[in-house]
């Protein structure tokens, strides 16, 4: 006869049957996370990196030939997050040139107030530094040649070259002299035009003055666009 086996054995025999219930620590381990909702990491500074690439393509290629794709590939991201962040091109080109300057702000903050120095000195010195400076310069030139090319950004260049001229004619008090929005325009129009001429088509030998000589031979002549004894000839004295 065969031996019995006993309950203990029988028991241990049926437990080894069954599989052994799942440790729950093991189960959270394996269990993949949600992903976390809300801003992305470092979505700031890629923000701050298309705005960097826009602005030079701006200045160099000009607003026309400047593309979405364009800007992704310089700032070495997928065109939808220029999307994403600016929605169009139009969107870029505002955020890239609001985030980088403003001339009328720098007028605000540095009202006229030196004994020593000319208003047309410190219009001048003001003004053309934004141009010097390598950071603004970009901005500046960007602006100034999607407004003079494409009428769909005419405007912003209108409204930045008004604003400023606002601005520093409030800071110095000139708009309190005769005639003070016209001489104000006209000195706005010269500046400008200086502008264009040196930094944007670098026009010699204005291009390559160093820029203290640049600001003598300037300051004169905006003393003169500024100066209340300039007055409008009258055209029946010319016949």
């Amino acid at each position: 006869m065969k031996p019995r086996r006993s309950d203990d054995s029988a028991s241990t025999s049926r437990g080894a049957d069954k599989a052994d219930p799942p440790d729950d620590s093991q189960t959270q381990l394996s269990r993949p996370k949600r992903a976390r909702s809300g801003r992305r990491p470092g979505e700031s500074g890629t923000r701050e990196q298309i705005l960097e690439s826009a602005l030079h393509l701006f200045a160099d290629r000009g607003y026309a030939r400047t593309t979405i794709r364009a800007i992704a590939e310089s700032a070495k991201v997928d065109p939808a997050l220029v999307h994403h962040f600016f929605g169009n091109k139009e969107g870029v080109f505002d955020a890239a040139v609001n985030s980088s300057f403003s001339v009328s702000t720098s007028f605000d903050e540095t009202p006229f107030g030196d004994p020593t120095s000319t208003q047309a000195s410190w219009i001048a010195q003001t003004y053309f530094s934004f141009w010097e400076n390598e950071r603004t310069r970009y901005a500046m030139t960007a602006i100034y040649r999607a407004g003079m090319a494409d009428s769909g950004t005419s405007g912003v260049l209108r409204r930045r070259i008004e604003s400023s001229t606002k601005s520093w004619s409030n800071a110095s008090g000139y708009r309190d002299l005769p005639d003070a929005e016209i001489r104000a325009a006209l000195a706005a129009s010269h500046l400008a035009g200086l502008a264009v001429m040196r930094y944007i088509l670098q026009l010699q030998p204005l291009a390559g003055m160093e820029f203290a000589e640049f600001l003598a031979w300037v300051t004169p002549a905006l003393e003169v666009r500024l100066s209340t004894t300039l007055t409008p000839a009258n055209p029946d004295e010319s016949r």
